[in-house]
């Protein structure tokens, strides 16, 4: 049987995993294979990146188009509530938690009608922080027993001189 290495990202962890599985072994070997707390394996759903809806757990990996090197996120959301911040404006948005910051980012600045030029001069940075996570850093990698997130879209700061 074939075997596939698939990169792994989990609830309210950064760090990506690589981990080995059969093509054509059931989505549900992800969670019981991988270093998964046992409370977050129990109720995790798996998503490829940037995936609507859950995969079923039942589908082969091979047929539900999950192949060698594609990432896949687990966590026991099927969305996250997004709260985005810029100046004086707010806007809620709902992603799946395998959804990269990168377009989180880019649908709240078509959202607020930001040019494509500024918006590569600013970043999303998590509320109260100076942490910026990487685009494509999964959104449930950031929450872990909630279903929500808060972002702050800020200017990159750039050295002149």
């Amino acid at each position: 049987m074939p075997k596939v290495e698939l990169f792994l990202q989990v609830e309210g962890r950064r760090r990506i995993d690589l981990i080995e599985i059969d093509a054509d072994a059931p989505v549900r070997e992800i969670l019981k294979l991988a270093a998964i707390p046992e409370h977050i394996k129990e109720a995790g759903l798996v998503f490829e990146v940037d995936g609507e809806r859950p995969l079923d757990h039942e589908a082969r990996l091979c047929d539900a188009g999950v192949g060698h090197r594609h990432r896949v996120h687990v966590h026991r959301c099927h969305q996250v509530d997004v709260s985005l911040h810029f100046n004086d404006i707010t806007e809620k948005m709902h992603f799946p938690p395998s959804a990269t910051v990168e377009r989180v980012k880019r649908r709240f600045v078509e959202k607020i009608r930001m040019s494509h030029v500024d918006a590569t001069e600013h970043a999303l940075q998590l509320c109260g922080t100076d942490d910026r996570p990487e685009p494509d850093n999964h959104i449930g990698a950031f929450v872990s027993g909630c279903c929500s997130l808060c972002f702050d879209l800020v200017p990159i700061k750039r050295v002149e001189g």
